[in-house]
């Protein structure tokens, strides 16, 4: 610890040391994996030698925690830490109060062990990233702590108390080689950050709003960016980790809302200028070129500029008898000076999280606000966390019915796969990935204890020897596509670093134990995928009966929503589910909905400022909408909308459009999108350009 108080004590010199080596690493992001691999494999050994200097029982526990709760930035290492003990340490305290209660009834004791990780599985699974830690934690934490103790529950306090100090030790020395080793904050990563989000946000809107891009292209494009918006939300809960994050936290929580915003306002135009497209009319040169000059202007090229909201003048809209087609365009033009509006502020607050002083310049576009609320399909949600009870119920019966002594570690092996399995958003997927990963692991291992490290006599050999392997671990585990591997591998392959492996090589036992526990995470992994009925078919249905009777309750002019948490849905629906169930070949199966419900939700908000007379044609409208989205889910499929609510939509729009002052052109625009995402034009076969009339 004397180094810890010498920086600290000096913290002029050791700012500007930190500060130097991230920004280069910052401008070789090519060696930051490598880095962080560095700093991970010395917090690793760190955490080792300081569990076998205490001569606890499973030393590899610290070892193994300091990959589990690592992060390149030091606010996620710090909140994965502090959920990750609550979690241990809520698991550990009951199973120190069940196994005493039930150590004559094994079957009841397996039972409980079961509902207890499948309950707090299913309350993780409600809960967002970081905070869904504690309730996974404690829910694979009461299976490994217990177990081992059924034939001597005398020892379960002291198994739970090794447990709680080898877990403190690994994430106390994560959580100090991440503050004092070089550390790499989570705002200036989310600075350098927002520089690739809004690259990718800026070539999805260039594929929504050109021509040339295929719809697989457009397909891609969405899902890189929902990814980018997922990982935004996820790091602004890490910054709130980190001391004097206030001004960086309210400038990437307006960006991250404004990007969010970005969503239904560039998908509503991109539906308008197809429709004009498609139309005999076409597309009006003067939009053509707005067009044209706004998606320049947001690629970023040298010689655009943005355009000026030529819409926002006396007389730009529509006259109360004009026709679809007028309609249309006075849509798009609303929805360009919107889009140019929230392109402006996302640069400007890009620029102030990177300068990372003062408050950013005036903001043009209004955010509606999106609250925090997830949706959940409960029923999936259950039918996952009770798959992985059950498997830990019939791993433990099989454990019990062979009468293996020290069949316990895999038993409780299997509920941590199987929970982290559950949490997949494609579990299915996973479970196919975790047998191939673990095979992988176990044979990776097998060479490693009885080929390598039989050459390891003392701690400096051990480290050599595991230096190269678990460097390139390390990098794995900061790529997303095989974060999961990566952690896999450093658990699987953490086993074998413990004082009696050290010394002799045990063949027959070792090779069992790991035989052992390749077939427990290969059985969880085979009976989620058995257990699991939810492809994507099945998700996809479940996911429009959401969305219809969400819209029925939403567009009900009189029904007490919270517009706030209802956007939040919806955004997630959008971003989370719909990407991933949707076919390839399209942004998503709901964007019809997802349309439909923005602009019901957009008309309630301006309903509040209208006179009577509009207002209540405004409400007949969205009357319309729910009554139609009820009988859509009462029937349990999607039904064609009625003509009549066509009609209403339109005498919405005439009512609105009446001359009288100052025209209503979000709520115009608003209508517009409604109809069009209720009717989509059908192509034309003997030029019937009325049909959407």
């Amino acid at each position: 610890m004397a180094s810890v108080g010498t920086s600290s004590g000096d913290k002029q010199p050791a700012s500007h040391a930190a500060g130097a080596l991230p920004a280069t690493w910052a401008a070789r992001p090519d060696l930051a994996p490598w880095v962080h691999s560095l700093k991970v494999f010395g917090a690793a050994m760190l955490a080792l030698y300081a569990a076998l200097a205490l001569s606890l029982p499973r030393p590899y526990w610290a070892f193994a925690t300091v990959y589990l709760v690592s992060s390149p930035l030091a606010g996620a290492t710090y909140a994965k830490g502090t959920y990750r003990v609550a979690g241990t340490l809520l698991g550990a305290l009951c199973a120190v109060a069940l196994v005493p209660l039930l150590i004559g009834e094994p079957v009841l004791l397996m039972a409980a062990i079961a509902c207890w990780t499948g309950t707090l599985l299913y309350l993780s699974l409600l809960e967002p990233a970081p905070r869904n830690y504690i309730c996974l934690l404690a829910a694979y934490t009461l299976p490994i702590v217990a177990l081992p103790t059924v034939t001597a529950p005398g020892s379960v306090f002291a198994v739970a108390l090794t447990r709680i100090e080898e877990i403190v030790i690994g994430i106390v020395c994560a959580s100090v080689v991440s503050a004092v080793v070089f550390p790499v904050r989570t705002r200036p990563a989310l600075a350098s950050r927002a520089a690739g989000w809004l690259s990718h946000a800026s070539r999805w809107i260039e594929d929504m709003l050109g021509t040339g891009a295929s719809p697989a292209r457009r397909h891609d494009s969405f899902s890189v960016l929902a990814a980018d918006i997922v990982a935004m939300e996820a790091q602004l809960a890490q910054l709130a980790y980190e001391s004097d994050s206030g001004p960086a936290l309210r400038r990437a929580r307006a960006l991250h809302q404004r990007m969010a915003a970005l969503l239904p306002r560039v998908i509503a135009l991109a539906d308008a200028v197809a429709a004009l497209r498609r139309a005999p009319e076409g597309l009006p040169d003067v939009v053509a070129q707005r067009l044209r000059a706004t998606v320049a202007w947001i690629a970023g090229r040298a010689d655009a500029n943005r355009p000026l909201n030529a819409c926002r003048t006396a007389g730009s809209m529509p006259a109360a008898n004009a026709d679809w087609h007028a309609r249309l365009v006075a849509a798009a033009g609303e929805y360009l000076d919107e889009l140019a509006d929230l392109w402006q502020d996302c640069r400007v607050l890009q620029a102030s999280l990177r300068q990372g002083a003062g408050e950013p310049a005036v903001l043009r576009y209004r955010v509606e606000p999106a609250g925090q609320a997830r949706h959940h399909d409960h029923a999936q949600l259950l039918f996952r966390a009770a798959t992985a009870g059950m498997a830990t119920l019939v791993a433990g019966l099989l454990w019990m019915a062979s009468g293996w002594v020290d069949g316990a570690g895999p038993v409780g092996l299997a509920a941590l796969a199987s929970c982290f399995i559950a949490i997949a958003e494609q579990p299915r997927l996973m479970a196919g990935r975790v047998v191939v990963w673990s095979i992988a692991c176990a044979l990776l291992a097998w060479y490693y204890q009885f080929v390598v490290l039989v050459l390891a006599h003392d701690f400096s050999a051990l480290a050599l020897l595991l230096f190269w392997p678990y460097l390139f671990i390390g990098a794995l585990t900061t790529q997303s596509r095989y974060a999961l591997f990566g952690v896999l591998l450093a658990v699987t392959a953490a086993s074998f670093a413990s004082t009696p492996q050290l010394t002799a090589a045990r063949f027959a036992d070792i090779f069992n134990s790991s035989l052992a526990s390749l077939a427990a995470l290969c059985f969880s992994a085979l009976w989620a995928a058995l257990m699991q009925p939810f492809g994507r078919q099945l998700v996809a249905y479940r996911l429009a009966r959401a969305n219809w009777s969400e819209i029925a309750l939403v567009a009900h002019p009189r029904a007490p929503v919270n517009t706030a948490r209802l956007r939040g849905r919806m955004l997630d629906r959008l971003l989370r589910q719909w990407p991933a169930v949707a076919g390839r070949h399209r942004i998503g199966g709901g964007v019809g909905t997802f349309l439909v419900e923005s602009a019901a939700l957009g008309l309630r908000r301006i309903c509040a400022d209208l006179p009577a007379p509009r207002r209540r044609a405004v409400e007949r409208a969205l009357a319309g909408v729910a009554r139609h989205y009820r009988d859509c889910s009462r029937a349990g499929h999607e039904l064609a909308p009625p003509l009549a609510l066509a009609v209403t939509i339109d005498a919405a729009w005439t009512t609105l459009a009446a001359p009288s002052g100052n025209y209503p052109r979000a709520a115009l625009a608003a209508l517009a999108s409604l109809r069009l995402a209720l009717y989509p034009p059908q192509p034309p076969i003997d030029g019937g350009a009325h049909a959407r009339h």
